[in-house]
């Protein structure tokens, strides 16, 4: 039985500060008390879905997160509009470090982690 639901809208980059990594295990939190949970990525939240990420020593992985929370059941959608926005790579050191190399092109749909899809508002 379902105990309620629960939309998470992620808006900051993956390891400048802590918003996303609270989000995401609120997100498995209530995922295994069987609420029925989704996840927003918008702005650069986007890059939590990203491929691929090295996070700094010792902080947490949210690439690894949010696949354990996908593999909960966890609906991940990626604004395609907010991808499509930031058409490169980061290069802000504080979150672009989480990344492997810098890419020549855009970010695409498949440089996201498998689960997560493009979605809109």
């Amino acid at each position: 039985m379902n105990e309620g639901s629960l939309t998470i809208i992620i808006n900051q980059a993956p390891y400048v500060g802590e918003r996303a990594w609270n989000a995401l295990r609120l997100a498995i939190t209530a995922k295994a008390k069987n609420i029925d949970v989704k996840i927003f990525l918008i702005d650069d939240g986007i890059y939590v879905a990203r491929k691929g990420q090295q996070p700094p020593e010792g902080t947490p992985n949210l690439e690894e997160l949010l696949k354990r929370a996908i593999d909960m059941g966890t609906e991940v959608k990626v604004c395609g509009t907010c991808i499509d926005a930031r058409g490169f790579e980061p290069e802000n050191e504080e979150f672009g470090i989480c990344f492997i190399g810098k890419r020549e092109d855009s970010l695409t749909p498949e440089d996201l982690i498998d689960g997560a899809i493009m979605g809109s508002m």
